[in-house]
């Protein structure tokens, strides 16, 4: 039964500098002082409406929630940049300590929200509030992780359309204002959110939203001036996090990987939470993603994950036990009822939350498959669970950055024109410029569970380009659905063609996915992604700067000296799985 609710609406709070910032504060209607969680956004604080945890739903279970327009957003004073990280982490940490002062907080305050909510979390983190005793930050990352899961490729549609929208806004607080609106402007970032891959083929992309005085420029981002993701001192959060991410969130690697950060430095058991679910990045976590439903207990409801979240909450926030109000969830497939570990992940295929102590699980182990060649007269290469006889061999294509390989599905941002999510991958794979290495029909389910990489011996004929790989899944009825994907940026020494074929390490990330009886795995080996990725021109130098482009043949190597190896992390058998 839920409480009766109070709710206070553009409550001022006074950061350091003097600037107010407005927040609508819901709070139990009984007097009795409450821990509050802190919700910051730059999205608008009427229009919150996140299936990780809800204000009313923090009400429901005796806690105050603040929900707060960031700096120079909606209903607060002050100055907003996009991409300006530098003003958020002071601004939570003043956020933190009024709320703690407030009479209806009794001192304990936490703080939730996904995507830039939850990156301004670890900022305020790090800062180190006094009262700040929990943070729950959901489909986040750092600078380092995310450069390191794009291999130095540039995640365009993403930045563009996120940028474009802030743009747009720009356009109109100007013309509200009365100031002058170029409609040259108008009209590029009306094409940029509405047919991006126009203005997106423009060289140099640095000439992409490139206004005099426009606060987000992609110049500004190429250069260094803007950082696209913030960056974390993670020495310095000394709270319990509790991270929710998705396999088929654009922050997947980050948000698993800062997990494994605070773990790493404080290694008690319950401090710090993994929830990685079957999701793309969105503040709605349906149980239909790209063109798999994942059943009941896929969703973020059948997840139970607000009572996951309330529960972290009360183990740090309440010591003493909760005032909770109503009683716990109990019952079902969600992830909050299987026992044992800090990870609770959800099985592709198996479509049930399992535990594990950490990540990835200890109990997965090591396989390797092996690119090879067709055999005989066969078309399109194989994958081989042990390396191929005979000697090395060589598959080629041409990549031609003015004809890429179109996005098509996994873990892009939806902000723009791109869908997420498993999607068949099939009407792509009859390109001349994408390479299949299939497997033969499993005769086992294969369970896929850890960290991904694929190792690939690749030559070009140009002095820098890069590759781009997928792992899908063959279905029997011939779909393929995209599990994994991975980028490369390559440069040879010198700015001249390398002679001998590059040692690349492609990320492919982690996933749970099982593959059934009668399913075949399949890699694909590309050079493009687009408009997901940027296209590398085939030419040496910084991303977004090349002025033209140009063809280039590429090669893959496998066998002898030369193997190209998917290497996945498998569970050693395939049980059933710990229902919740």
């Amino acid at each position: 039964m839920g409480r009766t609710t109070l709710i206070e609406h553009d409550v001022p709070v006074e950061m350091r500098d003097g600037t107010v910032l407005r927040a609508d504060v819901w709070r139990p209607a009984d007097a009795a002082p409450s821990p509050a969680v802190l919700f910051r956004t730059p999205y608008g604080k009427s229009a919150l409406g996140l299936a990780t945890l809800t204000p009313s739903q923090c009400v429901d279970r005796g806690y105050a929630a603040v929900v707060q327009d960031t700096r120079g957003r909606f209903a607060s004073e002050g100055e907003w940049a996009p991409l300006d990280w530098a003003q958020e982490g002071p601004d939570g940490y003043d956020t933190v300590e009024w709320a703690a002062r407030q009479p209806w907080c009794d001192g304990n305050v936490a703080m939730a929200g996904t995507s830039y909510q939850a990156i301004v979390q670890w900022l305020a983190a790090m800062e180190k509030p006094p009262h700040l005793r929990a943070i729950a930050p959901a489909m986040s990352t750092s600078a380092a992780f995310d450069a390191e899961q794009l291999g130095g490729c540039l995640r365009l549609d993403h930045l563009t359309s996120w940028l474009g929208l802030t743009a747009l806004e720009w356009v109109q607080r100007r013309a509200a204002a009365g100031d002058p609106v170029d409609a040259a402007v108008v009209a590029e970032v009306v094409q940029l959110l509405t047919t991006p891959d126009v203005p997106l083929r423009r060289l140099p992309l640095s000439a992409v939203l490139d206004f005099e005085g426009f606060p987000g420029r992609l110049r500004d981002v190429f250069v260094g001036k803007t950082a696209t993701v913030a960056d974390y001192r993670i020495s310095d959060v000394g709270v319990p996090t509790f991270s929710v991410g998705g396999w088929y969130d654009v922050f997947s690697y980050g948000t698993i990987e800062l997990h494994r950060a605070v773990r790493a430095q404080d290694p008690v058991a319950g401090r710090h939470e993994l929830v990685v679910g079957p999701w793309v990045h969105s503040g709605q976590l349906p149980q239909v993603q790209g063109e798999v439903n994942t059943g009941p207990y896929g969703s973020a409801q059948g997840a139970r994950l607000a009572d996951l979240h309330l529960d972290f909450f009360d183990r740090h926030l309440r010591p003493a036990g909760p005032d909770t109000g109503q009683a716990t969830a109990t019952g079902g497939d969600g992830a909050g009822q299987a026992a044992g570990g800090d990870v609770r992940y959800f099985l592709f295929g198996d479509d049930t939350w399992h535990r594990a102590e950490s990540w990835p699980p200890p109990e997965a182990v090591d396989a390797s498959w092996y690119l090879a060649g067709p055999e005989g007269d066969g078309k399109g290469g194989r994958l081989l669970s042990a390396p191929p006889p005979g000697g090395v061999g060589r598959d080629a294509f041409t990549y031609d950055p003015e004809d890429p390989v179109p996005s098509h599905g996994g873990r892009v941002l939806q902000l723009g024109r791109l869908a997420a999510g498993p999607l068949n991958q099939a009407h792509l794979e009859s390109r001349p410029d994408v390479l299949l290495y299939t497997s033969e029909p499993l005769t086992e389910p294969l369970d896929v569970v850890g960290r991904q990489r694929l190792r690939l011996r690749f030559g070009s004929e140009a002095p820098a380009t890069a590759v781009v790989a997928k792992l899908t899944d063959v279905c029997p009825d011939g779909r393929s659905l995209l599990v994994a994907e991975a980028s490369l940026r390559l440069e040879g020494a010198g700015g001249a063609p390398q002679e001998e074929p590059y040692d690349a390490d492609l990320l492919l990330g982690d996933t749970a996915w099982r593959f059934a009886p009668g399913h075949r795995l399949r890699v694909h080996v590309t050079s493009s992604n687009f408009p997901h990725l940027d296209r590398h021109p085939n030419l040496p130098g910084p991303v977004g700067e090349a002025d033209h482009c140009r063809p280039a043949r590429q090669t893959v190597w496998h066998g002898g000296p030369y193997h190209s190896v998917l290497r996945l992390q498998v569970l050693p058998a395939p049980g059933a799985g710990e229902t919740a």
